[in-house]
């Protein structure tokens, strides 16, 4: 799926896509499959028509009962997606999965409640050594601004968390996102744009 035409890839990775019950893991892994051209239209978990979670089983319970694969080209490299289920009674599954990865994506969200089993999945990623970092889904949901989410979910890591990207809103929506480390905004299509003055402020607020 989602393989470019031509030239093959230069290089294939594996990424694993872990994080709690209900997160958004297949929400995630359909963004990227749409914005990679692997599929022409995003399906969502509500009308139940994304690429993952296919199955009678997984859309009957709305949730992952078995791990979705799914491989994508993009800048002329091959990704391989292992989207793990979060449920705790698929838990070997995803840590069998990890062992073929060169990488995970854990998703989480910015609640508390949940960071004892986030702990527990950053933990797993680290006894293995594996290279990982924190996608925070739901974020327009979120009661806490976001520089209080990471110390909110710093207890769940040994290793210090550092913010990356910060979301962009324009009338309550999020339209794209700031590279902190880059000091470059991304909008919605993807778009490589030159950090504003006004979103350079609030990056700069956020330290």
């Amino acid at each position: 799926m989602g393989q470019a035409q031509g030239q093959p890839a230069r290089s294939a990775r594996c990424i694993a896509l872990v994080g709690p019950y209900l997160s958004g893991k297949t929400t995630l892994l359909e963004a990227i499959l749409a914005r990679t051209g692997a599929i022409g239209r995003q399906g969502t978990m509500t009308a139940k028509n994304t690429v993952g979670d296919a199955s009678d089983e997984a859309r009957h319970h709305g949730m992952s009962v078995e791990i979705n694969v799914a491989t994508v080209d993009f800048l002329g490299d091959s990704y391989t997606f292992l989207d793990c289920p979060g449920s705790i009674e698929f838990q070997a599954d995803a840590a069998n999965a990890l062992t073929a990865c060169d990488a995970a994506i854990v998703v989480c969200e910015p609640d508390e409640k949940k960071v004892p089993a986030l702990q527990l999945i950053l933990k797993q990623l680290e006894d293995r050594g594996i290279p990982h970092f924190l996608f925070i889904n739901k974020i327009d949901k979120a009661e806490a601004r976001i520089r209080d989410i990471v110390p909110m979910l710093q207890p769940a890591s040994t290793k210090p968390l550092v913010l990356r990207q910060v979301p962009i809103w324009e009338n309550d929506i999020v339209t794209g996102f700031i590279d902190l480390a880059l000091e470059r905004e991304i909008d919605e299509a993807g778009d490589d744009i030159v950090l504003p003055d006004r979103h350079l402020a609030q990056h700069q607020r956020l330290g």
